[in-house]
């Protein structure tokens, strides 16, 4: 069946499953099919970044479909010379097509990144929570231990080290807001909504001084490593409705 699933077959379930044209995003997302290829798709690579590495080894690894959660239009809008030039051939003269899909993906409540940070956490009784632009894109629950094992977990299920602001390791977590990438700033809002623990991806000085200030909890487990979750989610729905082969191309920023 690999060999027979076209393109448009692949866009349409994402398109639909996502909700891509119900969702407003920044306009550098450009959420759907980016590049078209000559419309059969027979293997899907997964990234988080529309990079050049990421393209490259997505080629390499056989791929004619390449999902990202930072498509390869997030540096906005520019003329297509140089690098960017490059970026753009590489995919048309090896037929990979390419598919965006940012807050879509952030907010899906199965398939999302903070959905499945939230499911991975063990977190109970979960809530669309984290206001983006008057969309709910984060999630909350109850963590049932300490904010010294939340911590652990986290670090865990992200695998990479977490840093920032606890008050008290000892006592219990409670109920927790996550969301994903480079939302640091949110912790305002947290704070103004009661909560105690809130936890994140892009490490933030400011941010984590008002933790501090507010006597709150922030944890950060990096931007990229935070929103690895959604993209691998979306690879395992194509391989249950397609039965297609995916790899996951890991590529980590550090940050």
């Amino acid at each position: 069946m690999t060999d027979m699933t076209t393109l448009t077959s692949i866009t349409e379930l994402l398109d639909s499953t996502l909700r891509v044209a119900d969702i407003k995003d920044a306009p550098m997302a450009l959420n759907g099919l980016q590049v078209e290829n000559n419309g059969t798709v027979t293997k899907v690579a997964l990234a988080v970044d529309g990079s050049q590495k990421n393209i490259d080894d997505a080629i390499a690894a056989g791929a004619d479909l390449l999902i990202l959660h930072h498509g390869i239009y997030w540096c906005g809008l520019r003329p297509m010379t140089g690098w960017f030039r490059k970026k753009i051939l590489t995919c048309l003269e090896h037929n990979l097509a390419v598919y965006g899909a940012h807050l879509p993906l952030d907010m899906h409540p199965e398939l999302g990144n903070n959905a499945e940070i939230a499911r991975a956490l063990g977190l109970q009784d979960c809530r669309p929570e984290v206001d983006y632009h008057g969309t709910l894109i984060g999630q909350s629950g109850e963590f049932p231990g300490t904010v010294r094992e939340l911590k652990e977990k986290y670090a865990d299920i992200c695998g990479c080290p977490v840093t920032g602001h606890i008050c008290n390791e000892e006592e219990p977590a409670g109920r927790v807001a996550v969301c994903s990438g480079g939302a640091g700033d949110v912790i305002y809002q947290m704070h103004e909504k009661g909560y105690r623990t809130y936890l994140t991806g892009e490490e933030n000085h400011w941010v984590t001084n008002a933790a501090a200030d507010m006597n709150m909890n922030i944890l950060f487990a990096g931007h990229y490593a935070t929103e690895t979750f959604g993209v691998k989610a979306l690879g395992r729905l194509l391989d249950e409705r397609f039965n297609l082969p995916t790899v996951f191309i890991d590529n980590p920023t550090g940050m």
